[in-house]
């Protein structure tokens, strides 16, 4: 748990989430990394996007780019592989938004993270009752996992 909220930490200022490669990296049985990937099916759209966070993040730290320019990046990915849907839509609009908040030095990476988790477990809650449901929210779900939360739809 505390892994993934440091992990969570880290995507919210997309800054370090060469971390969260852990969580995505096939394990061998000995407890080390897999020499040769494992056999399944191909990669879900959640661990497409986790990939995705993971490439951007280490062209923040190495002062490429602002989280906010990681966030549009990760936006365009986003839209590339699951395409737009009303969840996903908002979720990542509350998303750039307390990202360029967090790049204006106007929130830290605790209020960042209490923001967003709060905004997902709206969304959790509302799920049930909501009327247009998309078949893959995978964008939240992504966040949802990281946050260790259930997926939407589940």
């Amino acid at each position: 748990m505390k892994r993934l909220i440091i992990g969570l930490t880290v995507l919210g200022g997309l800054t370090a989430c060469g971390s969260l490669q852990q969580i995505a990296a096939p394990v061998h049985p000995g407890g080390g990394a897999a020499s040769t990937p494992t056999v399944r099916p191909a990669s879900s759209k959640v661990d497409q996007l986790l990939g995705e966070a993971n490439r951007l993040a280490d062209r923040v730290k190495s002062g490429e780019l602002t989280r906010t320019a990681a966030a549009d990046q990760l936006n365009a990915a986003r839209l590339r592989i699951v395409g737009g849907n009303a969840v996903d839509n908002d979720t990542f609009a509350y998303y750039r938004q307390l990202t360029v908040e967090r790049d204006a030095g106007r929130l830290d990476s605790d209020a960042f993270r209490a923001k967003l988790e709060a905004h997902l477990r709206e969304w959790l809650r509302r799920w049930p009752k909501y009327a247009s449901k998309p078949a893959d929210p995978a964008f939240s779900n992504f966040l949802l996992k990281l946050y260790g939360l259930p997926p939407l739809g589940y």
